[in-house]
Order: C-alpha cells, then sequence, then structure tokens
C-alpha cells in the first residue's frame, strides 16, 4: 500500500516519460536503417535497483542508455546494451544503483499564474502546506483559525494583506463583519479553500473603491457577473463575480517581482516533485489569455526550465472578443506563444458549475443537506451553445464540472455533439457523479482528470453538512471509473492539492482522508491505475 509520499528519498531522479516511451519504440528502427541515422554522440549508461518503465510488455530493467537528452534503450544487464554502446564514448554513471528511477510524471491540470500569484500569499487552511518559501501547518475550529488569522494579518506588510485557505466547515463563517472584527483599520481579503470565493472587510472594499452599494453593484452589473454572487453586504465575490476582486488586486497580486518568484516557485516545486509535463487549464484567467501565455512562455521556455507545459485558452475570455473566430485564432495565435518546451493545441476550457471546495457545484436530487443552492459558473443554455460552437470549429473540449447535476446538463448536451474522430472531451474535477452517469461517460468515450484530494480533505466535514454520510463517501468515484474502462488522470489544480503525483496516486488508492478514515474502498483506484493516472 502507499504511505504518503511512499518513495520519498528513494526516488530522486525523473526521466522524460515522452524521451523513454519514444526512444524504446524508436530503438528497434533506428538499428534497422543502418549508420545514415545513428546518433554518435557519447553515451551514458545509469545504473539503478529498478528502472520502471510503465510498460506493461517490459515493465522493469536496470540499466538505461542515454545520449544527447534521449533515452536510447533499456536493459537488465550492460552487455544487453552493447548495439548502443559499441564504438561510442560511454560512461556508467552508478550514483543511482541503490534508487529507483521513475518516468517523468504528468500534471495535467495546474493553472501557472494562480500558482505564481497564490505561492506569494501565506496559507491558512484546514490542511498542512509545505512550500518553497514556508511551512503553513493546518487550523481547524473556529476560535484557532481567527486567532491564527488575527496574528498572520499583523505579521504582514503591505497596503493590503490576502490571505489564502479559508473553509466555513472547518473555520465557522467568514463574511465582512467577521473580518471588521478581527480586523477594523487594514484592508484585509480572504480567499477561499476554493479559490473561487474571496472576501473583503470594509476597509478593503474602501481600498478598491467599492464602499457603497452603488458603486459595488455597479461594478457586478459592468463584469456581467449574477447578482447573486456578490453580496455589498457581506463583502463577497462568488464565482462570477470572483473577477471583479481579481481586477482590483491585479496591481498588487501581479506585480512583475511577485509573478517572477511565483513562477520560479512554481518549477521549484514541480520538480522536486518529478513533474516534467503540465498544462494550463485556463490561460488569461487574471489578464487574458496574450499576456498570460507570454509570461507563462518566457517562465517555462527558458533553457534551465526542466518542464513543458500546453497552454490553453477559456471559451469565455475568447467570447468577449469582438467577431470572434475560434478556427481563425487559433490559425493566427498557435505560432506566436510556441516554442520547445510551450505548446498551443486546439483545445479550450469551459466551465459547468462552481467550486467542490466551497460547496458551489450543481447537486441533483435531494440537493444540500442545509437546503442552499449550488451556482452555474455558466448557464445551461449559454454552456450547450459554447460546446457546439467549439466543437464545430474542431477544438477538443476540457470542461469544469463537480455536481450530479453539472455532469447531467453537461452529459445531456455532450451527447448531442456530433461524434468527430481525433477530437476528444475531457471531463475535469468530477467531484461527485452518480453510477448511471459513468456508464454514459463511458457510453460516450469521454475522458476524465480527476481531482483526488476531494474525498482526502472534504470526506468527514461533507459526511456532516453538504452531501451527507453516503455521498460524501461516494466523492471521487474513481473505481467505477477504472471498472468502466474510462480513460482517467489524476491532477493537482494547485492549490486546490498539492503538486506531488505519488501523493496523489496515494489518495487515489487507499482514499484515506484527513481523519484518518477510508471512505468507500470500493472507489480506491488499483495501485498499478493510480501511478499510470500520474
Amino acid at each position: 500500500m502507499f504511505a504518503q509520499n511512499p518513495w520519498e528519498g528513494l526516488i530522486t531522479f525523473s526521466i522524460s516519460r515522452r524521451a523513454t516511451l519514444a526512444g524504446m519504440a524508436a530503438a528497434p528502427l533506428i538499428a534497422a536503417t543502418g549508420p545514415v541515422v545513428a546518433n554518435r554522440k557519447p553515451v551514458t549508461v545509469f545504473q539503478a535497483r529498478q528502472i520502471v518503465t510503465m510498460e506493461r510488455a517490459l515493465p522493469s530493467a536496470r540499466f538505461m542508455a542515454v545520449s544527447d537528452g534521449m533515452v536510447l534503450g533499456v536493459a537488465d544487464t550492460l552487455d544487453d546494451l552493447a548495439a548502443w554502446t559499441q564504438g561510442r564514448e560511454t560512461r556508467v554513471d552508478t550514483r543511482f544503483a541503490d534508487q529507483i528511477l521513475f518516468p517523468g510524471l504528468i500534471d495535467p491540470h495546474i493553472h501557472p499564474m494562480q500558482s505564481a500569484v497564490m505561492l506569494n500569499i501565506p496559507f491558512l487552511a484546514p490542511d498542512d502546506w509545505k512550500l518553497p518559501r514556508g511551512h503553513y501547518p493546518g487550523v481547524t475550529g473556529k476560535a484557532e483559525y481567527r486567532s491564527r488569522l488575527k496574528a498572520m494579518i499583523a505579521g504582514q506588510s503591505g497596503e493590503i494583506v490576502v490571505i489564502w485557505g479559508h473553509h466555513e466547515l472547518f473555520h465557522g463563517p467568514m463574511n465582512r463583519t467577521v473580518l471588521d472584527e478581527i480586523e477594523p483599520d487594514r484592508p484585509v481579503v480572504i480567499w477561499q479553500r476554493s479559490f473561487h470565493d474571496v472576501f473583503a472587510n470594509t476597509a478593503a472594499l474602501k481600498w478598491m473603491e467599492l464602499d457603497n452599494a452603488e458603486a459595488f453593484y455597479s461594478a457586478v452589473s459592468a463584469a456581467n457577473a449574477l447578482h447573486e454572487h456578490a453580496s455589498f453586504e457581506n463583502g463577497i465575490f462568488s464565482e462570477t463575480a470572483l473577477q471583479i476582486a481579481i481586477g482590483k488586486l491585479r496591481p498588487v497580486i501581479l506585480a512583475p517581482s511577485k509573478l517572477q518568484s511565483g513562477f520560479a516557485d512554481l518549477q521549484t516545486m514541480m520538480h522536486a516533485r518529478g513533474v516534467t509535463t503540465t498544462a494550463d487549464l485556463a490561460t488569461g484567467i487574471f489578464a487574458g489569455f496574450d499576456i498570460e501565455a507570454g509570461l507563462i512562455g518566457n517562465a517555462f521556455g527558458r533553457p534551465e526550465s526542466k518542464a513543458r507545459i500546453s497552454l490553453m485558452p477559456i471559451a469565455s475570455e475568447l467570447d468577449r472578443r469582438d467577431n470572434f473566430d475560434a478556427a481563425k485564432w487559433y490559425a493566427q495565435t498557435h505560432g506566436g506563444f510556441t516554442n520547445d518546451k510551450v505548446r498551443l493545441d486546439k483545445r479550450v476550457k469551459l466551465f459547468a458549475d462552481g467550486a467542490f471546495f466551497a460547496q458551489n457545484m450543481r447537486m441533483g436530487a435531494p440537493g444540500y443537506t442545509d437546503g442552499h443552492i449550488g451556482k452555474w459558473l455558466t448557464e445551461p443554455d449559454a454552456l450547450v451553445e459554447q460546446l457546439e460552437r467549439y466543437w464545430k470549429a474542431g477544438f477538443a473540449l476540457h470542461v469544469h464540472v463537480n455536481g450530479d447535476e453539472g455532469a447531467a446538463v453537461l452529459l445531456d448536451a455532450l451527447a448531442r455533439l456530433p461524434h468527430r474522430l481525433a477530437q476528444t472531451i475531457t471531463l475535469e474535477h468530477l467531484g461527485y457523479c452518480t453510477e448511471a452517469q459513468i456508464v454514459k461517460i463511458a457510453e460516450l468515450g469521454l475522458m476524465v482528470s480527476a481531482q483526488p484530494n476531494y474525498i482526502r480533505v472534504l470526506g468527514e466535514a461533507y459526511s456532516k453538512t453538504g452531501l451527507g454520510p453516503d455521498r460524501a463517501s461516494l466523492m471521487n468515484r474513481l473505481g467505477s471509473l477504472e471498472r468502466n474502462g474510462i480513460p482517467l488522470g489524476l491532477h493537482s489544480d494547485f492549490n486546490m492539492a498539492p503538486i506531488d503525483p505519488f501523493y496523489l496516486a496515494w489518495i487515489a488508492q487507499t482514499r484515506e482522508g484527513i481523519d484518518g478514515k477510508r471512505r468507500a474502498p470500493e472507489e480506491q483506484l488499483s495501485r498499478e491505475k493510480a501511478l499510470r493516472a500520474v
């Protein structure tokens, strides 16, 4: 069974999965074509206790030949690699002789701009966080949270204080009145654990120039946000109204020096956990696609960068452009932001219902235990139009969906799209769904990129408030996805979960909550599938 970070200290070297598989596949072809295409550059042979290949027909080896950044081949003895080493300058590297080498890991859903912003903000959440610039122990209980929050605010400098991680079920209610009691003078903003909600005290609303109801709701209307997603009285900017707060905070959170250090910290975390490939699943959420793509391309395109990234625009952001033509936009944009480490495929991100960590997802009958109703990020009719428009334009679709009502609306719409070869549809997160919906997902040939940290952090809390013990135990129905043969990956969606694929695989395989309880073992992933999912 996994333990948290089960191979901590054992696996210290990761290689590109793509290079590994390409090297293995190409080896017999290169040999067959003769010396015309032979690579005669020096070879380094790495020796390890075990080299995990993730190839079912050749699952492991002990020696790996590498030249000019490409894996040439693997074998169980040095002699077996003679076809690659004979007559060439060869060096045997034994530094990993007692360790396990694993292919480079993939985290298919990270938001680099969000990460760069959040890595400059202190964390105060229910769960522990170890980050490049500090360790933030988790906190639970209203009194303890408020005491820690007050102390944290006092320790921060700057014109406005921003702190991430509040969750009502762990920390008690949060609103303008509560914040004013904790800090009546300095502008303070609390970013909810989901990232989708922001709370401001009176001083912060004044700093934003939104300190009267008329100005506040004028900003809501100007942003085309739903008025029920914002509250002047409570100082709340939620879901569709979040962009109002982000816009006001932009001069502070997007300061060039902060972004530079944030991107550096992000890549440090990725490298430390063996992540060699990722994707930005919402390029443009802070500053628009063009600006963010340029910033990310600069950060990841440097020679010293050790990871690749794929950019992905947001449908709603593109739709706001005048006379927008999706296919024409991709053709004109594709070459402008890409290099050997940054790519832009013909994919687009769409949003159905709200955040799982905020209980904003749309839940089907019987709904939430306290009677509240979740939120749509995109109203169903508008979502259907987006799906049809971008599918027709030839884009692969990645759709954020969390609750079973959200899944019901989405699956009905996807079932009406014409089938097209080489065009894929991926459901992002899929926090809660029914067994029947999983069968439908399989029938439609969809893929799922799941966020397994829901069951770990929220299993106990949501069983008591919101979902009840039965539905809470069935969050992240990954075992059902595996049994139905649905292509599946696991992601962090940092900072919804740490950038640590082995940790995510351990959660998926054990379903162990932060309370130590394992819920719905039938929904565990097999160990092999959990590893393949990262």
